[in-house]
């Protein structure tokens, strides 16, 4: 099974630590590509890395979804600049999917959040079977909330019990650095457009979600 990484990113100096990193623990790098999405174009290279730039809207969403659409692997593994898989990723990846032609894996890091797929894995199937990663009308908040409930919905999510899978530095769980980065994706303005997207999106699948009120919002 060929596997495919989307990577995007928006900070050109950690690329090939993280894709070393990625290289370093898995068991046959020559079977895995890596799809780089980067908003103005990418100087480096990597075994196994074709690079493009975002000619689009300059936002994570709009960046794996390109990816995606360049990738010619059996698997699709959603990459981030914050994301470490275990020794033997791709070998225990397979695994894990099985002969299946539709999965969606769901496989936890830190936080252990059960509603949501903050770190993809699926099959080509799933990809074609919606056409996109995420609705473009995502930009960053709440497309891992929809992935979720939107897999789960047409029976393609696979839960995987275990404690932790992914090593993941977030904010929640480490002391993280507040970057131009992650305040442009974690804006009060993306969370409003995530939310509205959210229950537009699940409402055309027939499935309807309640959130919690915004923090101001006293009512």
């Amino acid at each position: 099974m060929k596997i495919s990484l989307l990577y995007t990113s928006a900070r050109p100096h950690v690329i090939l630590s993280v894709l070393e990193k990625w290289q370093e623990r898995a068991f046959d790098w020559e079977n895995i590509e890596v799809v780089l999405v980067t908003d103005d174009p990418f100087a480096g290279h990597f075994a196994n890395m074709e690079s493009y730039v975002n000619s689009g809207r300059r936002d994570c969403v709009t960046g794996w979804n390109l990816a995606a659409g360049k990738a010619s692997g059996d698997m699709f593994v959603q990459v981030s600049d914050d994301l470490l898989p275990p020794d033997n990723w791709d070998q225990k990846l397979v695994s894990l999917a099985g002969n299946a032609r539709f999965f969606s894996l769901h496989l936890p890091d830190e936080r252990g959040f059960p509603d949501c797929v903050f770190h993809p894995v699926i099959s080509r199937a799933v990809y074609k079977h919606f056409g996109y990663l995420y609705p473009p009308v995502f930009k960053s908040m709440f497309c891992d909330n929809w992935l979720f409930y939107a897999h789960d919905h047409f029976g393609f999510l696979r839960r995987i019990e275990m404690e932790c899978f992914w090593n993941h530095t977030h904010r929640l769980t480490h002391d993280v650095e507040a970057d131009d980065v992650l305040l442009r994706h974690e804006s009060p303005e993306r969370y409003a457009e995530g939310r509205e997207a959210i229950v537009t999106e699940l409402a055309k699948l027939g499935i309807k979600i309640l959130f919690p009120p915004e923090p101001n919002d006293t009512k």
